[in-house]
């Protein structure tokens, strides 16, 4: 096993071309298809599409990307676009900061530098929402700069090609990895090297069954020499996430939905009036309902917490005074995150009401004879 401070010096100058070389010739073969890829695609496209691509599978993003660049197809689109039309175009993708700072970024680049993506690597890190990975990719991917990246693929890969120790998140592997990336990259064809290193982390050396017997780089990898690559990385156990509960009160009126802007973490998109707990009353979070209905309790599991929502649907006797009412045939084209789509779905369901766990028993315990 090699030992973390070592850094970028664990791999000799010959070894690491054999390594570029086959990592060169496997893309080649077995790069996935994908709408971000290839020469025709812009510098553009590629930020937008490593944004999407955090904390995200690609099978997920692909349909958001395509939608997302026909409508926003240059910087320069984005930046004239409100907030809502963003974030309504981003819905059901999740991690909505993204979007923001993703919008922020795209009128730094037309306030800057004329609408178009900067192939400097400090230019790139000094627009909003762009850290040393998102440069890295920009500048390699869509420029051809020999500039580094670590996102999880990579260091996977890297960790078990080396079996390095330590936790990748933390220094002084961190470094490491970083400056190990650095050589990597400082390859005739960077963009090619890189794409790689993240397809192979994506599709091979994937985290609890790698496939050694495809891996181009399994003559090379330490982890596969010492038949345990499923060892690395070396990270500590994530905090389990922590369990909310809310209580959401679905109201109709005249063919609409009411909805309220959220300030918490889906910040400036559209939610149903909700409160903390499970004992919420329906009265108690909109003026003038009736025909209030319990529909039981919807999961909605985030990165950091597991949301169970105690769901009631209920009917506006007037308009209301706070909030918007959205026509159910509407709800596509206004910031809605999938939160809300899940939500307003149990609360519409045709098979009824879905008792609570309490009326359950209620309804188990045997009746009085009259």
């Amino acid at each position: 096993m090699s030992d973390a401070h070592a850094g970028d010096d664990r791999i000799d100058a010959a070894t690491l071309a054999a390594v570029q070389r086959a990592l060169v010739s496997w893309f080649a073969a077995h790069a996935r298809a994908l709408p971000w890829r290839g020469e025709a695609v812009s510098a553009w496209e590629t930020w937008v599409s490593e944004v999407m691509l955090q904390q995200t599978r690609v099978d997920t993003v692909v349909p958001y990307f395509t939608r997302f660049v026909r409508r926003f197809g240059t910087p320069a689109a984005l930046a004239a676009a409100s907030e809502d039309d963003v974030l309504t175009h981003w819905a059901g993708l999740g991690y909505y900061r993204r979007a923001r700072m993703l919008h922020a970024g795209a009128k730094a680049v037309c306030e800057r530098h004329g609408g178009e993506v900067p192939s400097d690597l400090a230019a790139l890190r000094e627009l909003p929402g762009v850290g040393p990975y998102t440069a890295g990719a920009i500048a390699s991917i869509a420029f051809g700069l020999p500039a580094p990246l670590v996102d999880g693929n990579v260091e996977r890969v890297l960790t078990r090609l080396l079996a390095l120790a330590g936790d990748p998140r933390e220094n002084p592997l961190k470094t490491a990895l970083w400056s190990l990336a650095a050589r990597f990259a400082a390859h005739e064809d960077p963009s090619t090297v890189n794409q790689a290193l993240m397809e192979l982390g994506a599709t091979v050396c994937t985290p609890l069954a790698p496939r050694c017997d495809a891996c181009p780089l399994r003559p090379h990898c330490a982890a596969a020499r010492e038949d345990e690559p499923a060892r690395y990385p070396e990270k500590a156990p994530r905090k389990a996430p922590r369990e909310e509960r809310w209580t959401a009160v679905v109201a109709e009126h005249a063919g609409s939905v009411l909805l309220v802007a959220s300030a918490g973490r889906w910040e400036g998109m559209l939610v149903p009036p909700m409160t903390a707990g499970h004992d919420g009353r329906a009265e108690d979070l909109v003026d003038g309902v009736e025909g209030v209905t319990e529909r039981g309790v919807v999961v909605h599991v985030l990165t950091h917490a597991t949301l169970r929502v105690r769901v009631l649907s209920a009917s506006l006797r007037t308009p209301p005074k706070l909030g918007v009412l959205v026509p159910w045939d509407a709800l596509s084209t206004r910031a809605v995150p999938a939160f809300t789509q899940k939500v307003i779905a149990a609360a519409r369901s045709t098979e009824g009401p879905t008792p609570t766990p309490a009326r359950r028993a209620a309804a188990a315990r045997p009746r009085r004879a009259r």
